[in-house]
């Protein structure tokens, strides 16, 4: 059992304030500030100047649009057939809230979407009423706010298209409005495989000129479910909210069924275009920019739609005589021969539209080595010696730097000097270094070297042949 409003209470400190605080006025509550005392709505449409001031929330007064309530008035409709209804409040000010339920006090159930939230939403609530039922509406402040605010109830017709067989005729390019709160579910129509409780809804028929593809898209607004029909079949199924576009293949001559549709509880205006599909421009990623004969090469199909589709279906052509079929992941290939490659990506959404693109790709295998690091065997302190390596190249003529680093007592190696030279290809290039041994050399028993080959503004294809290590001993 659900606690009434303690009015005789709210009266008696009232009373004793008034007698402490002389002068001081003070509004009394309206007659319909609890649940108990709802106004009662015989007939539509009805319009009255409701009042919030001086109200206060009852104890089991619904939390309602996911706000406080610090003050209510009620209403209360039984529908005497079935149909559908809008509540609205005046835009003088901000607020109030609009809640309807169903059921008895303390067991009130929200009707779903019927809440009008003054920050984000149009100041009306619209929902289906069913003969015999009684419908409670709150009119609620939060954070203490109050005031007076035309109030009005009345009886709105379906959409003009709510039925199947009322279909609105459609060509296109063409824009179309609705509001899907005025939209309803008939008897044996089909649901939306990809949203199934998007129930309420409004048609479209299309019948083409010629074949082709054809997008419905959200222009603004919230997005509903789209699915598309022929002869009962579902040919391509959007589910709301995620602002993609539907897309199908229309012969000419046959007849499409455009459903666009939401649930109760998200169903509101929408604004729609209908127009041919944009055509694909497929391309794709590579994993490497600079690729060489040692390179296994990522290859990720785009479908370069506008509409945001992925390609399903297709072929990449590498350009050296090699292909494989698009699957949906990433391709892998290496190719054998340096050369400037032209990839063809060739794909197909799931709505039937097909495209090529192609897109470029030079391999160009640079491959130096290391051979022949010579240092002296032993050496005394204060000795300088000379220290050489040989860099060879078959591929391209490269600038190469070779960096001389030698291992510290803590395992790092630290550079002790580089030299850049020019290698021509084929061809062998020496690279001479020297070194001053030291006490600290002594003292360790050995000294490690390192040398390191890197080229000029380029990857090395084989990384691995670029190092050399060699000591001397003490």
């Amino acid at each position: 059992m659900m606690l009434s409003k303690r009015t005789a209470v709210i009266g008696f400190i009232a009373a004793a304030i008034s007698v402490l605080t002389p002068g001081f006025a003070h509004a009394a509550p309206p007659s319909n500030d609890d649940f108990d005392t709802a106004t009662a709505i015989t007939a539509l449409p009805f319009r009255t100047n409701a009042n919030t001031a001086g109200t206060v929330a009852a104890a089991d007064d619904p939390t309602s649009c996911s706000t406080q309530v610090t003050g209510s008035v009620w209403y209360r409709y039984t529908a005497p057939a079935d149909g559908i209804v809008r509540t609205s409040r005046g835009s003088g000010r901000y607020g109030p809230f609009i809640a309807v339920y169903t059921g008895e006090r303390g067991a009130l159930t929200q009707v779903p979407g019927a809440c009008t939230n003054p920050y984000n939403g149009p100041p009306f609530t619209t929902f289906h009423v069913t003969a015999g039922t009684t419908y409670h509406v709150m009119l609620f402040e939060e954070f203490g706010s109050s005031g007076t605010v035309d109030f009005d109830f009345m009886s709105v017709p379906p959409e003009p298209n709510d039925a199947i067989a009322a279909a609105t005729a459609a060509g296109l390019p063409a824009e179309y409005t609705g509001d899907l709160t005025r939209a309803s579910a008939e008897p044996g129509e089909p649901a939306a495989s990809c949203d199934p409780e998007a129930v309420q809804s409004v048609w479209y028929r299309y019948v083409p000129e010629r074949t082709r593809s054809v997008s419905v898209e959200k222009v603004f607004g919230k997005a509903p479910a789209i699915s598309v029909y022929r002869d009962g079949a579902e040919l391509d199924c959007v589910p709301g909210g995620n602002h993609l576009a539907s897309v199908f293949t229309a012969t000419a001559g046959q007849a499409y069924y455009i459903r666009v549709a939401d649930s109760a509880e998200r169903a509101a205006w929408f604004d729609l275009r209908i127009a041919t599909a944009p055509a694909l421009r497929p391309n794709g990623y590579f994993t490497n920019d600079r690729p060489s004969v040692y390179s296994e090469i990522g290859f990720t199909p785009t479908s370069g739609d506008p509409l945001g589709r992925s390609l399903v279906s297709g072929e990449v052509r590498f350009g050296d005589g090699t292909s494989a079929p698009i699957t949906g992941g990433e391709l892998r290939h290496r190719y054998t021969v340096d050369g400037t490659y032209q990839v063809e990506f060739t794909g197909s959404t799931n709505d039937g539209r097909t495209g090529t693109g192609v897109k470029t790709l030079k391999v160009e295998t640079h491959d130096v080595s290391l051979t022949g690091f010579s240092v002296p065997a032993t050496a005394r302190v204060d000795q300088t010696k000379p220290l050489k390596v040989s860099v060879v190249n078959a591929r391209y003529g490269e600038t190469v730097k070779v960096t001389l680093l030698r291992q510290t007592p803590e395992g790092y190696f630290t550079e002790v000097g580089a030299l850049t030279q020019a290698v021509s290809a084929p061809g062998k290039v020496d690279f001479p270094f020297a070194y001053t041994y030291t006490a600290a050399d002594a003292a360790a028993g050995k000294v490690t070297f390192k040398v390191v080959a890197t080229l000029d503004n380029k990857d090395d294809a084989r990384p691995s042949d670029n190092e050399l290590i060699a000591a001397t001993k003490f």
